[in-house]
């Protein structure tokens, strides 16, 4: 049986929704450097991909302060 209260599955579930938005973001960056697209454009994806980065992290943190 989890320990996990309704609060951190809502945080885990949301956790692996900003994994899955990483991935995607990964692979269309990745996309665009192949297709020669402009800088802005992949400097936009590129600092959302940070801030998923960070989200994950603080969340991942979070998570784990609350199962001592």
């Amino acid at each position: 049986m989890s320990n996990f209260t309704s609060e951190q599955n809502k945080l885990a579930a949301h956790l692996q929704e900003l994994y899955r938005k990483h991935k995607l973001l990964d692979k269309e960056i990745e996309l665009m450097y192949s297709k020669y697209s402009d800088d802005l454009s992949i400097n936009k994806l590129k600092g959302l991909k940070l801030w998923y980065k960070d989200e994950i992290h603080r969340i991942e943190t979070e998570l784990m302060d609350k199962k001592i």
